[in-house]
């Protein structure tokens, strides 16, 4: 027995003492160069400058467009809005199932904007438009009680029409 703990403890040292000599204590930064002729070739090898040459043949791309998509982009990109939030109350694809919920929101909302929205194969129903996110939420929930499944959805909505205010020189 006492072998065996002669043994452990001799073994034990050769790997502490082998560990100790096989450690980098420097591991963590790169080896500086001893002398400055080293330094400087491993600068010259890092800043070596390609030459590129970008006078290469020159060519041609041709594009085939409708006429409709340039047209489309034009509309598209011209008509303003800003982002917003609105209260989705119903999808579905049968329509009489949007019909009755338009007629039930429609009774008990009558100032509120209704919007539908075909998006195959789907029928989106929204109802208002917030300019923030506490709003729509305080609207669901007072809708909650007929429409428990409504959603607030974040939407890009188009600017409200503007309403002249006083007298203007046409109308004098």
């Amino acid at each position: 027995m006492n072998i065996f703990k002669v043994k452990i403890v001799y073994l034990l040292t050769v790997l502490s003492t082998s560990v100790a000599f096989a450690q980098d204590t420097d591991w963590r930064t790169y080896k500086k160069p001893t002398n400055t002729a080293d330094s400087l070739k491993i600068q010259q090898k890092d800043t070596a400058k390609k030459e590129l040459n970008y006078n290469g043949k020159q060519g041609d791309v041709i594009i085939y467009q409708d006429d409709k998509i340039d047209s489309l982009t034009i509309k598209i990109g011209k008509k303003p809005f800003i982002n917003g939030y609105t209260v989705q109350i119903e999808v579905s694809q049968q329509k009489s199932i949007i019909r009755d919920s338009r007629s039930l929101f429609i009774r008990n909302n009558r100032e509120i904007l209704l919007e539908e929205k075909y998006d195959q194969p789907n029928t989106y129903l929204y109802a208002g438009r917030f300019y923030d996110k506490n709003s729509a939420y305080k609207f669901k929930h007072e809708i909650k009680a007929n429409f428990p499944d409504a959603l607030v959805v974040k939407k890009k909505l188009s600017l409200p029409a503007l309403k002249r205010v006083g007298k203007t020189e046409n109308n004098k």
